[in-house]
């Protein structure tokens, strides 16, 4: 519990990493709120289910943008991307809170958060240089991708399973990558843009892992 604490209390010090913990926190609740709010919003819901392709277009692409755009747009700029994509993935969501119960995505985010608190306080501590490890994981995940595409034609539900208790491995291993990295920059005086960008790494980290858990455990509706 001290270590937690210590740990709490050198984020809430350091004004890079709150404003990281800020929009990671801002990023998650636009999407878990949107998802929530469309399911009683049928028309709206079932518009956007029917453009759910397009959805997911939009994702890739502002996705994108805000990766490899990053050093030259505006803070206020970073802002709306961030909170875009956080808003199209709230529209995802609002499909998961149609397929499974309640009950099961309240265990699922539970899980999600301790993993999450677990992960970030070993990547506060490691000293080491986790460069290499960053690279293991991109090819690693990159081969997931693959293995995934595979499977949309094959249908085996052994490597389905398999991909996703990988990918969670991943996962997790990108949120101590991304932990150790978010410290080390907290050194410097970086615009916020980087802070949100960071915010975004550790998003995705979570929502992905929040999407397997659920592959696995989660409880559909009868």
């Amino acid at each position: 519990k001290k270590v937690i604490i210590l740990l709490i209390g050198g984020i809430m010090k350091n004004n890079f990493l709150s404003k990281v913990f800020l929009w990671l926190c801002i990023g998650l609740l636009v999407s878990f709120g949107l998802g929530y709010a469309l399911l009683y919003s049928e028309d709206l819901l079932i518009v956007l289910l029917n453009n759910f392709s397009i959805v997911a277009i939009a994702e890739i692409v502002v996705a994108l943008i805000f990766s490899f755009g990053l050093s030259k747009m505006s803070d206020t700029t970073a802002k709306i991307l961030y909170l875009v994509y956080s808003g199209l993935t709230g529209v995802t969501f609002s499909v998961i809170f149609l397929l499974f119960e309640a009950s099961s995505i309240l265990w699922v985010l539970l899980a999600t958060a301790i993993i999450f608190g677990l992960l970030a306080l070993i990547g506060s501590k490691l000293k080491i240089n986790l460069s290499g490890f960053g690279t293991f994981l991109l090819i690693s995940l990159l081969g997931m991708i693959v293995l995934g595409i595979i499977n949309m034609f094959l249908l085996n539900e052994a490597l389905d399973l398999t991909i996703c208790f990988v990918s969670i491995f991943i996962f997790a291993g990108y949120i101590i990558y991304d932990i150790n990295r978010i410290f080390k920059l907290s050194q410097f005086q970086l615009e916020e843009k980087y802070a949100i960008f960071w915010a975004f790494q550790l998003y995705l980290d979570i929502i992905n892992i929040i999407i397997k858990l659920l592959r696995l455990f989660g409880k559909r509706r009868d």
